[in-house]
This record gives structure tokens, sequence and C-alpha cells, in this order.
């Protein structure tokens, strides 16, 4: 399992491995080895969920990581942005800042939820971009 959980730390960005990875691990395995000792099922539930969670948070990671370019520009008084997609975009990045603080303090269930949240909210920023004809 450990070598499982340590290929799927593969899939975020370099810088975040370098900064998350050592103390992701290090609660990975403690947590681990209390699910073991909690019986088979708990420890393939935990298993399971862990996985899920790394992948999320990686995709979260590299969307983060290449948000680097704007999206084309409707209205100068949000820096380009029709309102609606600029409070879409804020409530995306709160969620993501969220889920990073999370897991830096080891909250990996809130993470999670923070991860749902940031589904959504990146869903309705697709439709809000799609609405205004900024597909990127």
């Amino acid at each position: 399992m450990r070598r499982a959980y340590q290929f799927f730390l593969l899939l975020y960005p370099r810088e975040h491995r370098d900064q998350f990875a050592d103390e992701m691990m290090r609660v990975f395995e403690e947590v681990s080895a209390e699910r073991r000792a909690q019986g088979t099922g708990w420890f393939v539930r935990f298993a399971f969920g862990e996985m899920q969670g790394l992948i999320a948070g990686a995709a979260g990671a590299w969307i983060d990581r290449d948000r680097a370019h704007p999206v084309p520009a409707a209205n100068p008084s949000h820096g380009g942005l029709p309102q609606d997609i600029a409070d879409a975009q804020q409530r995306v990045d709160l969620s993501v800042a969220g889920m990073v603080h999370a897991i830096a303090n080891h909250q990996f269930e809130r993470a999670r939820l923070l991860s749902d949240e940031e589904r959504e909210a990146r869903e309705q920023l697709r439709i809000l971009r799609e609405k205004y004809g900024m597909n990127c």
C-alpha cells in the first residue's frame, strides 16, 4: 500500500510534492497502521478513499499551477471578467486554499469535502464561461 501511495504522490506537481509529500506520507502511514488494527474492512475503505483523494488533489494542484493564464476580458471593473465569473473563480480559489490548509493540518476528511466543493465550483465556472463564450 505504501508503494501505491508513493506512486499516486507522483501525480502532484513537483513543487507540491517538495512541500507536502513527506508529511502526507508520514500521516498516511500513521493512519494506515490505525486502520489495519481496526480490521481489513476499515483498512480497505480507508485505502480506497485515500487513493481517490490523492487523484482529486493532484488534479486540483495541477489546475491551480496552470491557472496562470487569464480568461479573456469582458468587464474592466473586475479584472476583465464579468462579476458572476469573478465570483465563481473566487469560490474555486477559496475551496483550493481551504483544501491545501486542511491537508497541511491533517484534516483529510475536510479536504475531501472541500474537494467536492471545488469540483462543483469549477463546473459552475465552466458553465459561466460557456455562457460568455470564454471556453478555455
